[in-house]
């Protein structure tokens, strides 16, 4: 007799591409995807047909309980019993592939379908949404020369955002790379590096989400749980968007796009990393989910006003970062003022590329979960993010700031610490940033 674990493997290893039931090949859902497996962005893979088909099938089903990580690596990817989805992201990977080709799809042989599949985040269950309510087909003609402006300017403001960001993304790839090539030279991680960068151990590299900033459309906060639910979005959208608008913002909040700062600072981690920087992987915020955050060493780049997550971060810190609404003023709060430290640290511009001061800051922190550590590189505005960055590459600012903690410290560099920065900038590049508080945990 076979044992359950052998039984659940011999289930889990079904073929995705076996002829679906009579019941299936009838529903419009089901129909949708063998277009779409059977276009032409998806024949150029042969892992992708497959994962749309398995994902379909066992949504369409109702078999939510084979759409785990380890049941797809299992059936898909053809990987063992022993599959383990924490030292092997191949099912993530694909799946973030997925979101591409599928949005890929339906900007090309897809634009008339009258469905539009999706993988939302934090599980693998596909969503099927009415084309109309994303891409109206019948939105009312706009009454006034105003309205027409303001409809103009609103295009022409997320397409220059969407190609600029577009362009930074491009330009992360090439710079990481070069990047790489030049600092192989390097044997060693540098302090702090080194506390979650190790060889033999996946660390992530979590930059921001972009799309994220759809969220100025509206004028509440909006907190990690709906950011992982995506449920933010829906009531912030025009209801009235014409065919372009409608495309423009789908485009915009699906694809993966991030900031100059965030390219950056993938590029400088990485070279710094060199010797150990096929353990780094990169991913953004909108691909990370909760049971991502138990495996691991993490590093996230920005606050939670681009990378939601930090938000997990924002309970043990001293050192907070506070906006006053998406259209609001942005500063740091000092919980716990030192004798002759400030309560509040604001800047005096929001714009980015602005001359002045700025504020970030840099910490360690252990994982809530797991065995492994979390650094953090927070600025207020951009620039406060790029002078962490810019303190971590030099050698001299690394040291400033080991000495401010092991002066804390009886002497020693602590394990766990945060470190409050200020920064001087013109137009956008830093020019000085110094250590002006810091505190080391136990």
């Amino acid at each position: 007799m076979a044992s359950a674990a052998s039984q659940d493997h011999e289930r889990a290893s079904e073929v995705p591409d076996k002829e679906p039931p009579p019941e299936l090949l009838q529903d419009p859902r089901w129909q949708l995807a063998e277009r779409i497996a059977d276009s032409e962005p998806f024949q150029k893979s042969t892992r992708l047909p497959r994962l749309l088909l398995y994902l379909a099938h066992h949504t369409i089903t109702g078999d939510r309980h084979k759409l785990t990580e380890q049941m797809i690596g299992q059936a898909v990817f053809d990987k063992g019993l022993h599959y383990n989805p924490a030292a092997d992201s191949s099912v993530r990977v694909y799946v973030r592939q997925l979101r591409l080709k599928l949005h890929e799809y339906y900007h090309s042989y897809g634009l008339h379908e009258e469905l539009i599949v999706s993988v939302p985040k934090g599980g693998y269950a596909l969503e099927f949404t009415p084309a109309a309510s994303l891409h109206p087909a019948d939105t009312p003609a706009v009454e006034s020369g105003t309205s027409n402006q303001a409809a103009s300017s609103f295009n022409l403001r997320n397409l220059f955002g969407g190609l600029a960001a577009l362009f930074f993304m491009l330009a992360l790839i090439c710079s990481i790379g070069w990047y790489r090539a030049v600092a192989s030279r390097s044997s060693t991680i540098p302090w702090p590096l080194s506390s979650v960068v190790h060889k033999g151990s996946p660390t992530t590299l979590v930059i921001a989400d972009a799309g994220f900033a759809l969220r100025m459309l509206g004028n509440d906060e909006v907190s990690l749980d709906n950011y992982i639910d995506h449920s933010y979005l829906q009531p912030l959208l025009p209801k009235h968007m014409s065919p372009g608008e409608a495309s423009l913002l789908h485009y915009f909040d699906s694809t993966r796009i991030t900031s100059e700062a965030d390219a950056h600072a993938a590029a400088v981690l990485s070279s710094l990393a060199a010797p150990n920087s096929d353990n780094l992987i990169i991913r953004s915020s909108r691909d990370i989910n909760a049971n991502d955050l138990t495996h691991g060493d993490f590093i996230f780049v920005g606050s939670k006003t681009s990378n939601p997550w930090v938000e997990l971060l924002d309970e043990r810190m001293n050192f907070q970062l506070v906006e006053n609404g998406p259209h609001g003023s942005r500063y740091l709060v000092n919980r716990h003022p030192a004798p002759g430290e400030q309560s509040v640290y604001a800047t005096g511009s929001m714009g980015t590329l602005a001359s002045g001061d700025d504020y970030a800051v840099i910490a360690l922190l252990p994982a809530k979960t797991g065995s492994g550590s979390m650094l953090l590189l927070e600025g207020v505005r951009m620039e406060g993010t790029n002078a962490a960055i810019a303190l971590l590459q030099s050698e001299a600012g690394r040291s400033k700031l080991q000495s401010r903690l092991a002066a804390l410290n009886g002497g020693r560099t602590p394990q766990y610490f945060e470190a409050l920065l200020h920064a001087q900038s013109v137009a956008g590049a830093t020019i000085s940033v110094d250590v002006i508080a810091a505190r080391a945990f136990q």
